[in-house]
């Protein structure tokens, strides 16, 4: 039990400059602070902890939500950091790595070694705990990630670099709309450019083909969102499915424009397409499903399969974009640069629906566990959702529920869509999402340590 006494504020021993404020409540304990690597920290511990530790890099952002609200309810110790407040310009997932490092010990110099440490995030979050089950298997014993960029930044900035780029190709080419690099300065004059192309295209035929072409090719999901996404799915007739792809492409875009300095600002332009024949992404990447509506929409306008040749070609016709030395480079550093190599169980899941972090990103890092020989420690699940990390607090616990079942037993349980949501219905909260899929394609901007790059 966790004795009570009334507020102070104490030095915790990071830097002899660094106070936190411990609070000592009637149920919870709780310590904030910052570290000496200025990321902001907490601590939450319940008076009937029950020897497990949640811990989260955006931890400080979500403590008054739902899902810490339930884990403090129910014993469960919630701690993890907050993000760096230069992380737009000076973006380093190996700080952020640390940080977590530093949290974890305080948490056990402070309250004792923990029966459980699990690793949990979305999103950068997500990613974290990909390179913490990789890079420090010592520190947690299981990691839960939702929505994450896959094996790193490069990954990722060069699936922000297609969609652009496509739509630029395909709607309006030789034009002065930016791509990449978009320096700070050029915002939001460039995302405001983008805004009456991608209007004018929706309101005709052809342009609602090309960016329904554009979406599959850049591998962005049919119902895609970022923010306040559409509840229900889009019906399956044609004018439906080509509008959720409209909504997926201009969130997607939005993004891309506005936020891809986080990773070609700390050291140079990390994306690059020369060599890439965006023809064969097509052919070999694209969803079969997405590939339908792109020909029923092609030939709703008397264009037929060669008219999509033709749009491919003029694609693979545009100026390239090289990137830099330096800035991809900074991404290959291990760390920033993760290869499947993990050392505790971890659990993947993605949303179907982000068109923040495309789902594909998780198949190409299940492609690199499984060329590390660590497929016995890895498991994926799937929410039928769309939007960026909309996961439930009923979907969140549920697998949780799992990595600590297998941590108790030291093998993996049932797993599937149908046992989590079973899991998640038994808490009487939200309706769960999970479903039961399968890739059909690869990833096309899958990134491993022998993958082609220009530096």
């Amino acid at each position: 039990m966790i004795a009570k006494n009334c507020c102070k504020l104490v030095a915790i021993g990071f830097t002899g400059l660094l106070t936190a404020s411990v609070v000592y409540g009637a149920e919870i304990q709780r310590e904030e602070g910052t570290l000496p690597s200025h990321f902001p920290y907490l601590i939450n511990v319940p008076e009937n902890w029950n020897g497990i530790v949640i811990n989260d890099l955006d931890a400080v952002a979500n403590k008054d939500g739902k899902l810490a609200a339930y884990l403090l309810d129910h014993g469960y110790a919630y701690t993890g950091t907050g993000r760096h407040p230069e992380r737009m310009t000076r973006h380093d997932p190996l700080t952020e790595l640390e940080a977590q490092v530093a949290v974890i010990k305080r948490f056990k110099e402070k309250f004792g070694q923990p029966k459980y440490t699990i690793q949990y995030g979305c999103s950068g979050g997500g990613y974290v705990t990909l390179a913490m089950a990789e890079k420090h298997p010592d520190v947690i014993n299981g990691a839960i990630s939702f929505n994450a960029r896959g094996t790193g930044g490069m990954a990722v900035a060069n699936t922000w670099l297609d969609l652009p780029y496509t739509l630029k190709a395909l709607l309006a080419p030789g034009s002065d709309l930016m791509v990449a690099p978009i320096p700070n300065s050029a915002l939001p004059a460039a995302m405001d450019a983008w805004k009456p192309v991608m209007e004018k295209a929706q309101q005709t035929p052809e342009g609602r083909a090309r960016i329904a072409l554009a979406v599959a090719v850049s591998q962005w999901p049919t119902w895609g969102a970022i923010g306040n996404p559409p509840k229900e799915k889009p019906k399956d007739d044609l004018a439906s499915l080509q509008a959720a792809m409209f909504r997926s492409a201009s969130d997607g875009l939005a993004n891309s424009i506005n936020r891809r300095q986080l990773y070609d600002n700390p050291a140079g332009l990390a994306s690059w397409n020369t060599g890439i024949d965006y023809a064969k992404f097509y052919e070999a990447g694209a969803d079969p499903e997405q590939k339908e509506i792109v020909s029923r929409l092609y030939k709703e306008v008397g264009l037929g399969e060669e008219a999509i040749a033709a749009d491919l070609a003029k694609i693979n016709d545009q100026p390239r974009i090289k990137g830099s030395p330096e800035g991809v480079k900074y991404w290959l550093e291990p760390g920033r640069f993760i290869e499947g190599k993990i050392g505790v169980p971890l659990l993947h899941a993605h949303g179907l629906g982000d068109a923040l972090l495309p789902p594909h990103l998780l198949a190409g890092y299940a492609v690199a566990v499984e060329k590390q020989g660590k497929g016995d420690l890895y498991r994926t699940a799937f929410v039928d959702a769309a939007g960026h990390c909309e996961t439930s607090t009923s979907e969140a616990m549920a697998a949780i529920d799992a990595m600590v079942n297998r941590l108790d037993t030291g093998k993996w349980g049932d797993t599937s869509s149908e046992a989590l949501n079973a899991a998640a219905r038994k808490l009487n909260l939200e309706q769960p999402r999970y479903v039961t899929y399968t890739f059909k394609t690869p990833f096309n901007r899958a990134f491993y340590s022998d993958s082609q790059r220009p530096f």
